[in-house]
């Protein structure tokens, strides 16, 4: 099942449009789908006013014990129980029970696109929690794909759906409002069919098109990159971003890119300048990241192949923990870039819990009968 959901932000409707330009063309008829393609929206009061939330970030909300309440409610209540709380509350149980319900009929794996756009002129990306399954479903798209993003913020939806061991990737089009962007959505989706065999040939679509479409704007771009450097923001900061930036231009370390109450923001560190902040509401200022070299994403694979990660706490500093058998604890002195580098190519994910750093052993198979999981 190739499950995509568009909307979870407000102001972000190209999904919308190329998921309904899609299903219309398959009901014109041309191409046969062999499986099942479902498409959902997700935050659709926020879509009706046109921004990002109205309460709270549908995409900031899917930490365990929250999702864990909305189907505790889902199973005492019914469907149509009221919830109080946040209007993003009410639009994540409606969106939890329409998952539910269309996974319950799932012939197979599910593979899961989350449906993106950027506040600045973009060439469209993957962005990934790092499993090798994730790996696989954004490498067979011809765009540039994201890892460490995860670690950068807090309760993304896809961050909960790989606890529950499904693949999925975020799909970021381009900018809001561009109409490129619902071009590169509907050309993403195509492609994914293809690649996860849903689409009988002979067939009216051109894959091949869209394809060569997406190589295109995406020319020169690296095929990986790393998140390096996040720059968190609150209203309180009265941050600006400078204008003219866009996604994945190079900036050099101490080059102005903004400024807020206390005065102006200069890069951190040479890299490419990525998700530069051009609206309102939002808590990621811009990001830096940098190129990986293919070879790592290689030696990664080969170490989580063979069970390596098992004897991640034979790297000095780095301790198991406590409670956990799927995570570590970092000392202090062992939060630099080499042990982490290291900890992220035996499957790793960083965890900042209170004063320490817990590294987490990111799931790589379903959790079918796990309290955790969506099915009924």
């Amino acid at each position: 099942m190739l499950l995509c959901i568009a909307g979870l932000h407000g102001n972000e409707p190209s999904g919308n449009h190329a998921l309904a330009r899609l299903l219309k063309r398959c009901e014109a008829g041309g191409v046969t789908i062999r499986g099942d393609v479902v498409a959902l929206t997700g935050n659709l009061a926020a879509l009706a006013a046109r921004v990002r939330f109205i309460d709270e970030d549908l995409n900031r909300s899917w930490q365990i014990d929250r999702v864990l309440t909305v189907l505790e409610s889902l199973r005492e209540g019914g469907d149509g129980a009221p919830m109080v709380g946040s209007a993003e509350l009410k639009e994540q149980r409606e969106l939890i029970a329409a998952i539910r319900e269309v996974i319950g009929r799932a012939r197979g794996p599910v593979h899961v696109l989350d449906l993106h756009t950027t506040s600045a002129e973009s060439a469209p990306f993957t962005t990934l929690g790092d499993t090798l399954q994730n790996r696989s479903m954004a490498r067979a798209l011809p765009i540039p794909a994201v890892l460490g993003l995860e670690e950068q913020i807090e309760g993304a939806m896809l961050q909960y759906f790989d606890l529950l061991g499904w693949a999925g990737i975020g799909i970021e089009a381009g900018q809001h409002d561009a109409a490129t962007s619902i071009d590169a959505h509907a050309d993403v989706v195509w492609a994914l069919m293809e690649y996860l065999e849903l689409i009988e040939h002979p067939s009216t679509i051109d894959v091949a098109a869209r394809r060569a479409r997406l190589i295109s704007a995406t020319d020169g771009l690296p095929e990986v990159v790393d998140v390096r450097y996040r720059h968190p923001v609150a209203p309180e900061d009265e941050f600006r971003m400078d204008a003219g930036f866009p996604n994945f231009v190079f900036v050099r370390k101490g080059q102005r890119l903004a400024e807020d109450r206390n005065g102006p923001i200069a890069a951190p560190m040479d890299g490419l300048l990525f998700l530069p902040l051009y609206q309102e509401q939002g808590d990621d200022g811009f990001f830096i990241v940098r190129a990986v070299r293919p070879m790592w994403l290689s030696v990664s694979r080969w170490l989580r192949q063979r069970g390596v990660d098992r004897f991640a706490t034979w790297i000095p500093g780095v301790i198991r923990h406590p409670e956990r058998h799927d995570a570590v604890v970092l000392a202090r002195w062992a939060t630099n870039r080499s042990v982490l580098g290291i900890l992220h190519l035996l499957g790793f994910n960083a965890l900042h819990d209170g004063d320490r750093t817990v590294m987490i052993r990111r799931v790589e198979s379903a959790a079918e009968g796990s309290p955790l999981d969506l099915r009924e």
